[in-house]
C-alpha cells in the first residue's frame, strides 16, 4: 500500500494545508479523507473522475 498526502498547493501557509491521501492498494486507486480520530473515509479515483466529467458535462449544456 502506498499512501500520499493531497495538499492544498493555493495555501499561504508554508507546508501547505493537508487535504486527503491518495492510497494505492493492489493497483487500485482510492482518495482518503479523514473524518474523525482514526476514522477514515475512502472513495475511488473511477468515482471522482466520473464525478468531475458529469459536472463538466452538465456545465457545458447550460
Amino acid at each position: 500500500m502506498i499512501k500520499t498526502p493531497i495538499r492544498i498547493l493555493h495555501s499561504d501557509k508554508q507546508v501547505p494545508t493537508r487535504f486527503c491521501d491518495v492510497v494505492i492498494e493492489n493497483g487500485k486507486v482510492f482518495l482518503e479523507k479523514k473524518i474523525d480520530k482514526n476514522k477514515y473515509e475512502k472513495i475511488p479515483w473511477e468515482d471522482v473522475v466520473y464525478q468531475v466529467e458529469a459536472a463538466k458535462a452538465v456545465n457545458k449544456i447550460i
